[in-house]
């Protein structure tokens, strides 16, 4: 039987689950055309992400029901799923930036184009970083549950704007709604340890202090002109 703890893991894993696939699902059924543009790239994404979220639900079914032996030989697969959302996602990244430039949304010629395409590469780009950061701070306290845990858990909720997002867009909502839903989140986090534990886990306060630098970023440094050139410039090498 799942203790109370694993049974609030287990269903808040199961939400932020449903609202990044919902988010794809709301955006595809109200915009059935954009499944036109979805290129091999784009779909092998979107598999690798959909696999990083069942896999964690899966890790949390695992552990409360003490088969570890399971938890840890599906652990390894991590590593492989977290390479190929970020080498994908890259490469979809790419492929974005060029179409966006060929219809004149990131012209390289217009300084108002180059501020938005460096917005929207910073932000990307930063929000992955930060992913990578929790998951390998994640598997270096893997011998400490309770870390652990609140880790890899953190690598999932900051992962969800690329689902989020979209809903949003759809659902006509101001774009800082998705600041104040993942702010929310992460208050239920937080709100949960001191309820239960007394405390506030070191763990998830540095994923509240990551979320809080990309949050930041994006509506300073990556809206700037200087910055926009710069990854304009950065890209267009590549």
């Amino acid at each position: 039987m799942l203790s109370s703890e694993s049974k609030f893991y287990l269903l808040f894993s199961l939400f932020i689950t449903f609202v990044v696939i919902g988010g794809f699902a709301l955006h595809w059924s109200f915009n059935p055309s954009s499944l036109s543009r979805v290129s091999m790239w784009i779909g092998l994404h979107g598999t690798f992400s959909a696999a990083w979220y069942l896999l964690l639900i899966n890790q949390i079914r695992l552990s409360s029901t003490g088969k570890y032996s399971a938890h840890k030989t599906l652990g390894k697969l991590s590593v492989f799923i977290v390479i190929g959302i970020l080498v994908t996602g890259s490469v979809m990244v790419l492929e974005f930036y060029h179409r966006m430039a060929g219809f004149g949304v990131f012209n390289p010629e217009d300084a108002e184009a180059r501020i938005r395409a460096g917005s929207f590469l910073g932000g990307v780009f930063l929000q992955w970083l930060i992913f990578l950061i929790l998951y390998i701070l994640g598997i270096l306290n893997i011998k400490n549950q309770a870390h652990h845990k609140r880790l890899m858990i953190a690598a999932a909720i900051i992962m969800m704007p690329e689902g989020l997002n979209r809903a949003i867009h759809v659902l006509t909502l101001p774009s800082y709604s998705m600041y104040i839903f993942m702010s929310l989140i992460y208050t239920v986090l937080i709100f949960y340890d001191w309820k239960t534990k007394k405390r506030l886990y070191v763990s998830t306060f540095s994923a509240v202090v990551l979320f809080c630098v990309l949050v930041v970023a994006m509506n300073t440094l990556f809206k700037s002109q200087a910055w926009g050139d710069f990854a304009v410039k950065a890209i267009n090498v590549l």
